[in-house]
């Protein structure tokens, strides 16, 4: 079970760097408990409120972070009172791993289908349809197109496809 949950962390900690940078995984590592305003935390922190703010913003996007918005009355301007959700860490990585799958499903759905053939320079990788159209020359170069033989490429779109429904199966 130690291993389930690291791997867990794990893949919430490479979400929270993808989507919010090393600053991201800094401040929500911090654990905060109750709201706190992005001006507090860049203080405490040390760094630019505006880059705490983007980081939050992420956050936000993904469902980690949510905020309330208050008028201060003698500014005027808007105050951002922010809460860190870390009981939502589950349904997050959850729902993130759907849209994975997804595209993942659609990959190897269009690779299973597909024949291709590519350029031996590298240049391009086209159907075969295509490649009979150019008479089986690079349309770049010029040079000759090979068989390309996608069985390892569609062997690890299936291998990741496991992982990714072992991992929600975990969330479940």
């Amino acid at each position: 079970m130690e291993t389930q949950i690291s791997e867990l962390d794990e893949l919430l900690v490479e979400l929270i760097e993808r989507v919010a940078g090393e600053l991201g995984v800094i401040i929500y590592s911090l654990g905060i408990e109750g709201e706190f305003t992005d001006e507090q935390l860049s203080q405490e922190l040390g760094v630019e409120i505006n880059d705490v703010r983007r980081v939050l913003f992420a956050l936000y996007e993904i469902g980690l972070a949510t905020y309330r918005r208050t008028r201060d009355e003698e500014t005027g301007w808007m105050e951002y009172y922010w809460k860190i959700s870390y009981d939502r860490e589950r349904d997050v990585l959850r729902k993130e791993l759907e849209k994975t799958r997804e595209k993942l499903e659609a990959k190897l759905e269009i690779e299973d289908g597909s024949v291709y053939y590519i350029c031996v320079n590298g240049c391009v990788k086209v159907s075969y349809e295509e490649a009979m159209e150019f008479g089986f020359s690079c349309p770049k170069c010029g040079d000759m197109l090979e068989f390309l033989d996608s069985s390892g490429a569609i062997e690890q779109i299936r291998e990741e496809l496991e992982k990714i429904n072992r991992l929600i199966g975990l969330l479940s």
